[in-house]
This record gives C-alpha cells, sequence and structure tokens, in this order.
C-alpha cells in the first residue's frame, strides 16, 4: 500500500460523488439531476502523511428524458353502435402523447 489517501476537498454540492479514499476511485453516490446542475468542478486531494497535492476534476451532466409521457388530454371520449361491426377491426379512437 502506497499510503496515499484521496478526499474531495471541494465542489461536491449535496455529496453528489464519493470517493474511495485509498484507492481514489470516484463515483457517483447519489441520483444526478440535470435540471438542477448542469456541471460540477471538483476539488480533489492526494495526501500521504508528508505531501499533499490537488487536481481538479469536471463532470458535465448529460440530459435525459426522465418526464413520464403526458396525454394529450384529460380524457377522451367516443362513441359507437353495437351494429356497427363492418370491416372488423375498426380503429374505435386514438390516443397519443
Amino acid at each position: 500500500a502506497s499510503g496515499v489517501r484521496y478526499k474531495i476537498s471541494r465542489g461536491n454540492i449535496d455529496n453528489v460523488f464519493a470517493i474511495r479514499n485509498a484507492t481514489g476511485a470516484l463515483y457517483v453516490a447519489k441520483a444526478l439531476d440535470y435540471e438542477k446542475i448542469k456541471k460540477y468542478e471538483l476539488r480533489l486531494k492526494a495526501s500521504d502523511n508528508f505531501k499533499e497535492n490537488y487536481t481538479t476534476v469536471l463532470i458535465n451532466v448529460r440530459d435525459v428524458n426522465d418526464n413520464p409521457p403526458v396525454f394529450e388530454k384529460s380524457s377522451y371520449r367516443t362513441q359507437i353502435t353495437e351494429e356497427d361491426d363492418r370491416g372488423l377491426p375498426k380503429r374505435v379512437l386514438r390516443v397519443s402523447v
């Protein structure tokens, strides 16, 4: 073991990221939200018993469609008669989101 320890020293808003202090592996610890924060600038520190050094990690969050589909109308209505059985199957109604 090299004795080097790693730490996120700045920029970790809401503790969204975490780092393994023995290996320096940086990972996402909480859900990211593009609409809230689009990019992070983390300051990382590496230190042993005698010296330390810093680096900056820039992380851009990519947007994905995380919203559920929404119907164009809140309700749809149609009417058919029981005798209208010509040309089956027959479209009764079309809905879309």
